[in-house]
């Protein structure tokens, strides 16, 4: 439970409060201890799988985030949608159980190692910008998906741009209503300017 101390008790965490979770984050940080590569899951995905979930949703991926067995990505920001994220044009096309995505997202961190990735995709593009986006899990296996490196000028790498091209994924990935997306978008954009400020 050390790795969600903050997390309810009943999805795997301590049920603990965030000083505690401060103080051990403080500990923690005097043995060097690498934990930059769960940020996302642990940090982001895992508390809005947590408040908007379904049950089978919580049993399928929180015990994987918790542990460790499972890398995250988010595919939220494009090209052309960087601060105004809200005008992301990412098709999500219902088609009868499944959703068929084309478009693109960039600065998708660890996108290139990750198993599973948090996406926001239009599925109405005639409501309000606000109101049309839906969000989804998606397998970073399925087919369609071209992940492409982006090298940073030390070298390395850890940004990347996603592509999709008719993905097809089953409408159980879909996480809460239809058109909900940007609420639940901003739960994991709360829960990530958390654990950013937790990173020092």
């Amino acid at each position: 439970g050390w790795s969600g101390i903050t997390w309810p008790a009943q999805y795997g965490g301590k049920g603990a409060s965030a000083i505690q979770a401060a103080i051990f984050a403080e500990e923690q940080a005097h043995f060097d201890v690498a934990t930059g590569a769960f940020a996302i899951s642990i940090g982001m995905v895992g508390p809005t799988l947590i408040a908007h979930g379904t049950p089978e949703q919580q049993q399928r991926w929180l015990p994987s985030i918790l542990d460790g067995s499972a890398e995250w990505t988010q595919l939220f920001s494009e090209p052309d949608a960087g601060s105004d994220l809200a005008s992301l044009r990412t098709q999500a096309v219902p088609d009868g159980d499944e959703y068929v995505i084309n478009g693109q997202k960039i600065w998708s961190t660890w996108a290139n190692h990750s198993q599973w990735g948090i996406l926001l995709a239009r599925t109405d593009p005639d409501a309000p910008k606000h109101r049309g986006i839906s969000y989804f899990v998606l397998d970073m296996a399925t087919p369609g998906i071209e992940i492409r490196p982006i090298t940073e000028m030390t070298g390395g790498n850890h940004f990347n741009e996603v592509f999709f091209d008719d993905v097809r994924i089953p409408a159980s990935l879909r996480v809460g209503e239809e058109g909900d997306g940007w609420r639940l978008a901003k739960v994991t954009l709360s829960n990530e300017r958390v654990s950013l400020s937790a990173a020092g």
